[in-house]
């Protein structure tokens, strides 16, 4: 390769590779805020948050006391949510993982009482990132 051709590459490969961080920047960006309004809506009695996090297929799924499967629909979840009900809800996001229009959230959600560990799964949607899945574990404090 001679010295004209590595002036021409070098930067395109440097561009190449400042786009890529840049969009995985903004996919990060854009699921941490989706996750926040989901701790938000929940700890702060606004369903509308967590509506707005939630794709409307969502399914919550838990190991029940007998160590059954138990499924838990979206819509049932947000129901629940009372309008300016405050909660003790501490969220924190562990760890994310994105591939393409895929993406798994590891977080913690500490109350009073229990520490919930979440593994939330989001597309990319036309609409932006949505929590469509949702599996849990909870342990006394």
């Amino acid at each position: 390769m001679n010295k004209m051709s590595t002036k021409i590459l070098l930067p395109i490969i440097a561009l190449f590779f400042a786009n890529t961080s840049t969009f995985a920047n903004d996919d990060v960006a854009a699921i941490t805020n989706v996750i926040q309004k989901y701790f938000d809506g929940t700890a702060k009695g606004q369903p509308e948050l967590v509506k707005q996090a939630f794709a409307s297929s969502l399914e919550l799924q838990y190991v029940g006391r007998k160590g059954e499967l138990k499924r838990w629909l979206g819509n049932e979840y947000i129901a629940n949510i009372k309008l300016g009900k405050l909660n003790n809800r501490i969220g924190k996001i562990i760890s994310i993982d994105i591939t393409d229009n895929a993406a798994v959230v590891k977080a913690t959600v500490t109350t009073d009482k229990t520490l919930f560990t979440d593994y939330l799964l989001l597309l990319k949607l036309e609409s932006g990132w949505k929590v469509t899945n949702k599996t849990f574990t909870s342990k006394k404090r």
